[in-house]
């Protein structure tokens, strides 16, 4: 009896552990800020493009953090992806984050890193597998930014669109 219900018991860990992974976008979840704030995660095989958004713990509100550049990595490649505030987020605060590079495209990258501070030491590992999924059905988002423009390597900055 007690082996049944540490089996249903670990089914139901399990299963809420693999749903707190998927943000509300449908992209990979990712803690910052000490874990004060979520990110998610979400990314467009075909062009390349990265877009993040940061959330409550909950994933129910915007939080927007610090308006500085996010990094985004594998290995050794990065991409800084800027600052594209929402109407509501507060001056010098950002909610949204986005960017463009050439080896994002094909969407085989699988692993990643993300960090807010810049430094090696904010660095938070996270699987890159719902963010692909999810970026390529929300095609609206994506226009909003301008479309694929100039990436790393494509006379650009990093896929920052004016």
């Amino acid at each position: 009896m007690a082996t049944a219900a540490f089996v249903v018991g670990m089914f139901l860990v399990q299963s809420c552990s693999n749903s707190a992974k998927a943000g509300p976008n449908g992209g990979d979840v990712v803690a910052l800020n000490d874990g004060k704030t979520t990110a998610e995660v979400l990314a467009n095989a075909d062009s390349g493009e990265v877009m993040i958004h940061t959330w409550d713990n909950d994933l129910k509100s915007a939080r927007p953090v610090e308006a500085r550049s996010m990094t985004l990595g594998a290995d050794e490649k990065q991409i800084q992806l800027a600052p594209h505030p929402l109407a509501n987020d507060p001056p010098g605060y950002c909610s949204r984050f986005y960017g463009r590079a050439d080896w994002l495209r094909g969407g085989n990258v699988h692993h990643g890193w993300l960090s807010h501070s810049g430094a090696a030491i904010g660095r938070k590992n996270f699987d890159m597998d719902r963010g692909w999924k999810a970026g390529g059905m929300h095609g609206r988002m994506w226009s909003e930014m301008g479309g694929p423009g100039p990436g790393m390597g494509e006379a650009g900055h990093g896929g920052m669109h004016h």
